[in-house]
């Protein structure tokens, strides 16, 4: 059951979430990761779009707002499941930046 929330909601870490998200969609493309994990990568980016979108919408106390502190919440759960702590990240930020740069922006550079 959907409970009622009036607590700020979180857009820039749901914002920067959905960057993270995107990082490591991008690098398990360019790894060449199944289909299956390309498209559960994509859908938590997409519940994360979809919350910002309903917080930005709906104003705190509606079912919107609610539901879009429920889709963030559930998204960062699955994150985690995503990128664990043995994943390592310089593969991830090296596919952000090639999309940043178009591959013309190297690490500490």
């Amino acid at each position: 059951m959907l409970s009622i929330r009036h607590d700020p909601f979180p857009l820039e870490a749901a914002r920067d979430l959905l960057g993270i998200v995107r990082a490591l969609y991008a690098e398990a493309r360019s790894r060449g990761a199944s289909v299956a994990d390309l498209h559960a990568i994509a859908a938590v980016g997409d519940d994360l779009r979809q919350a910002i979108a309903l917080a930005e919408a709906h104003p705190p106390g509606t079912l919107g707002f609610s539901s879009a502190w429920a889709r963030a919440e559930r998204a960062a759960g699955r994150v985690g499941e995503l990128a664990d702590a043995v994943t390592p990240a310089a593969p991830i930020v090296r596919a952000a930046l090639a999309r940043v740069g178009g591959g013309n922006v190297t690490p500490g550079g």
